[in-house]
């Protein structure tokens, strides 16, 4: 019987998660897969003036709008030229991110995550790195990210 038991914590502690490894500029990045919707083709970008350079636009994904994020200008101040998205779940935000390409899913324990320390809003967004296949993948906290481009958006009390 005590056995069972040790299995049991042992399966309970190793609980893993499926992440979306992605490209942006040649460097890999990771998000949750329980946050994502789609991954899909840049299609036609509306305009939307008065955002930050970092928001290029909206598209349209099913008859819903979604504000087109160039994560490489957020992070690097330059401008993409991705030619894919992550269409972010509509529960978690309308947000479509531009990504060069998709690299892999990987299974992982939470174990496996390295945290990173927080210098500024943007590395901030950034929660921690794991290695996968030789590489480090850095690991998007979802919710950061989403605060730091809302933060944009509200106006700041002078």
């Amino acid at each position: 019987m005590s056995e069972e038991i040790s299995k049991e914590n042992t399966i309970e502690n190793t609980i893993e998660e499926k992440y979306l490894i992605f490209l942006i500029q040649d460097k890999r990045f990771a998000l949750p897969s329980k946050f994502i919707s789609e991954v899909a083709v840049l299609e036609k970008v509306f305009p939307l003036p008065l955002t930050p350079d970092y928001v290029k636009g909206i598209i349209n994904r099913y008859s819903m709008p979604y504000a087109l994020i160039d994560i490489n200008f957020l992070l690097h101040k330059e401008a993409s030229k991705a030619g894919k998205l992550i269409i972010l779940k509509e529960e978690v935000d309308k947000l479509a991110l531009m990504i060069d390409d998709v690299s892999d899913i990987a299974d992982l324990s939470i174990e496996k995550l390295l945290k990173i320390d927080h210098e500024d809003a943007v590395s901030a967004s950034i929660s921690s790195f794991f290695e996968w296949k030789g590489n480090h993948v850095f690991l998007f906290d979802t919710e950061e990210l989403i605060n730091l481009i809302k933060r944009d958006f509200i106006p700041q009390a002078a």
